[in-house]
């Protein structure tokens, strides 16, 4: 059973937020996920763009504990509703971690040994 009643059908509310970028010291705005502050990791660039990056899996536990989801439910509020969130230029990126043994695959480019 839910804890809240909350709308899940509902795009997720994003807001503008000023924040010091640590090597250049200027100030710039990027758009941050309401209620998902635990999961935010920092912020990167993305086409010039400066975007909050969230822990994806963070974000469904958020939806499990605080909101009473199930897991499939969570996953599927957080693909349709968060990462299916698209306002040009100021997405947040969610990310997903791999696992530490897949993360060697990745790293080498085909082919290599």
């Amino acid at each position: 059973m839910r804890k809240n009643k909350l709308c899940y059908n509902a795009p997720m509310p994003i807001r503008p937020k000023t924040t010091v970028h640590d090597i250049t010291g200027e100030e710039v705005e990027c758009w941050v996920a309401e209620g998902l502050d635990d999961a935010l990791m920092g912020y990167g660039e993305q086409a010039g763009q400066t975007v909050a990056v969230y822990d994806y899996a963070k974000c469904l536990d958020i939806f499990v504990e605080r909101d009473g989801m199930d897991r499939e439910e969570a996953v599927e509020h957080m693909s349709y509703n968060v990462a299916g969130t698209h306002l040009p230029g100021k997405t947040p990126v969610f990310l997903e971690r791999f696992p530490t043994e897949k993360t060697e695959d990745w790293r080498r480019p085909a082919g290599w040994a």
